[in-house]
């Protein structure tokens, strides 16, 4: 018997949305000042990479738009790794998918996974980089600034790793993994940064950020020698009203949908509590005894990676795995283990039955479980009525019931299932339908 579940709902304070897309690029790239013909007869590529960020094509055809105005040729290229399955056509097919076409943008769309060595730092690491970027006269980078699922530091994910590894192609991606296990994530994906910036035409980067409910909240257009001072001030912002799950510790957590356009590796791993990298340390919190997983996204395209890091999903989960896409992902990226897979049961009433089982309770009514959308989807979440009413003892000194940035929105409920154990009590847009 499945346990009663509570909708909660968690009133963090958030900085502001911002309402007009366009005129924030606008006034962000006036503020450069740039010289008037700096763009005129030139081919300018923009770098756009393969996650999903809030408001990201309004953003980029924005900068199109403001190319032309100044006499460039604008063309939109991939940077996005070994992502697309490691090939020309894949990288076009996932552009494409997120709105990036060339109706859409009014210009070029180009592709390409051929690589070729750029140098070495001053430190000795060989960089290699995409062919495209020397075909253009001027670069414009456009990347969100957040926080990377597989380490900490004052630079996480942002520019710098747009060019380390998304201007890498898979080459330079699984390059800079390779040297990030021996030198660190953070101290790697600057130096290589860093050094493909000053190598290529780059004139400006536009980085992005958002809140916690994932609104674009920041829009700062930045000149090649200040990319590494914005991106510490802007990681550091984001950090600061950053928002998890309000608890440490859990039986077991659902998570409904996972996929590449949600989190690099699926589901967020510091949201999670996994990471399971070969050398990196597992999160001391938070920790759930059992994950499951319910379906991925659509906008993954096949590409699986995270779900080593769930204990069991559906069978249904199955039809939509790219074997392939995901083996390539994990292996470019040191992360095979999180491209392995659970145990895959037969319905989705079967994930949360088994999350629940195989944990040992005495009494499976009582297990304190948690259910999200996904780990970007925050929000709202619903858990377990036993969880909910906890008292501290139990949860390290934690007490959701009298947690003031928590407010209860429902009466304990059932989750539903058809009779083929499919779930009825299923997320849409951050909200519950039950």
């Amino acid at each position: 018997m499945l346990p009663k579940m509570v909708l909660l709902k968690q009133n963090q304070p958030c900085s502001e949305e911002i309402q007009d897309i366009p005129g924030t690029v606008r006034r962000a790239i006036r503020g450069l000042v740039l010289e008037k013909d700096i763009f005129a007869g030139k081919k300018v590529g923009i770098a756009v990479g393969s996650r999903g960020i809030s408001n990201e094509t309004k953003i980029v055809k924005t900068v199109i738009d403001v190319v032309k105005e100044m006499g460039g040729e604008p063309v939109i290229f991939a940077a996005m790794g070994c992502h697309g399955e490691a090939c020309a056509e894949g990288q076009r097919e996932m552009l494409y998918s997120l709105g990036f076409t060339e109706e859409a943008m009014g210009c070029r769309v180009e592709t390409c996974a051929e690589s070729t060595e750029y140098g070495k730092t001053e430190s000795g690491l060989t960089v290699i980089g995409n062919t495209l970027p020397f075909t253009y006269d001027a670069i414009i980078l456009v990347n969100r600034i957040k926080m990377h699922t597989d380490f900490s530091d004052v630079t996480e994910s942002g520019l710098m790793k747009l060019c380390a590894i998304g201007i890498g192609n898979p080459a330079g991606c699984n390059n800079v993994h390779k040297y990030a296990l021996r030198f660190g994530y953070g101290e790697v994906i600057r130096e290589t940064g860093l050094f493909m910036i000053k190598k290529l035409p780059v004139v400006f980067g536009i980085a992005i950020t958002e809140n916690w409910k994932h609104q674009t909240d920041r829009i700062v257009a930045v000149k090649p020698e200040n990319i590494l001072k914005k991106e510490i001030e802007l990681l550091a912002a984001v950090k600061a009203q950053n928002v998890r799950i309000p608890l440490e510790k859990a039986d077991a957590l659902i998570v409904q949908d996972i996929g590449k356009n949600i989190s690099g590796t699926g589901m967020d791993t510091k949201v999670i509590g996994r990471i399971r990298i070969f050398g990196q340390k597992e999160p001391e919190n938070p920790h759930f005894g059992r994950i499951g997983v319910l379906h991925l996204t659509d906008a993954s395209h096949g590409n699986a990676i995270g779900i080593g890091l769930a204990d069991f999903a559906p069978m249904g989960m199955l039809d939509k795995i790219n074997i392939r896409a995901t083996a390539i992902n994990g292996w470019s990226s040191m992360c095979a283990e999180q491209g392995s897979l659970p145990c895959f049961v037969d319905t989705e009433r079967d994930v949360f039955e088994q999350c629940i089982q195989t944990i040992g309770l005495d009494d499976p009514s009582k297990a304190r479980i948690v259910f999200i959308q996904d780990t970007n989807t925050l929000s709202r979440i619903a858990v377990s009525e036993s969880l909910y009413e906890a008292e501290s003892e139990d949860l390290q000194e934690e007490e959701l019931i009298n947690n003031p940035s928590l407010e209860k929105i429902s009466e304990p409920f059932e989750l539903r299932f058809d009779d083929d154990g499919k779930l009825l009590t299923v997320w849409e847009n951050g909200k519950l339908q039950f």
